[in-house]
């Protein structure tokens, strides 16, 4: 049997640090390692000492383990950004042989003007020329394919519904993909006063998968090249 007489005669330091630790919130687990000492003698000395799991150390626990997530949650930030720097630093030098190649020059133009701001790399318009420009462009530099690294959206108005098979082929034909590869999206807004024009073909998106952050990448490419023009 566990009394004060025999704690203080055995182990008085070691029970005053598990004291110690538990009035500052630690759990039985960070106690046990910090001092080496089972859980089940924790638990005995805690109980003599009437420091067993009230709702003041049940708190003090709950906000340490917030605390400690928040920490960790920042920790894993600063790391994954890290990597990104790290990730495109490699892609840069990668790809600095073609900075003042004027298709390479015009495809980063291209994606500054009418590109995804965000990490993933998405380019929209309306004039297929630019689309497929911009898919030749990322072929040609990034060894990325249209039919595998690719995904095709077209966004039309719901007014224009059956022009639908002439739209997809209009796309089909022009940018060399199949139809039933492109998806379909309705836009319902209504404009007001809009003109009605036969060779509307809608907006198409190219979202383009296969290379990590490629947006980010594309961008920062983008603001070493602009910097040779605002000197």
């Amino acid at each position: 049997m566990i009394t004060k007489g025999s704690v203080r005669r055995k182990s008085a330091e070691v029970f005053k640090k598990v004291i110690e630790l538990r009035k500052n919130g630690f759990s039985y687990t960070e106690i046990k390692k910090e001092t080496g000492i089972a859980k089940s003698t924790i638990n005995n000395w805690l109980s003599l000492a009437g420091l067993t799991l009230t709702k003041e150390h049940l708190q003090i626990q709950v906000k340490k383990r917030v605390e400690n997530h928040v920490l960790g949650t920042e920790a894993s930030k600063i790391t994954r950004a890290r990597r990104k720097e790290l990730d495109i630093s490699k892609f840069i030098n990668k790809q600095k042989d073609y900075f003042n190649d004027p298709f390479y020059n015009y495809g980063i133009a291209l994606y500054e003007a009418e590109g995804s701001k965000r990490t993933d790399c998405k380019f929209s318009n309306s004039d297929y020329r630019l689309i497929l420009t911009f898919v030749k462009f990322v072929e040609r530099y990034f060894y990325l394919n249209r039919k595998e690294n690719m995904s095709f959206s077209l966004y039309i108005h719901e007014t224009r519904k059956n022009d639908l098979r002439k739209i997809l082929n209009f796309w089909s034909r022009n940018i060399d993909i199949k139809k039933d590869l492109i998806h379909t999206y309705w836009k319902k807004n209504k404009v007001v006063g809009r003109r009605e024009n036969p060779d509307y073909s809608g907006q198409f998106q190219v979202r383009v998968m296969g290379e990590k952050v490629l947006g980010s990448k594309i961008l920062a490419i983008s603001d070493i090249i602009l910097k040779k023009y605002l000197r």
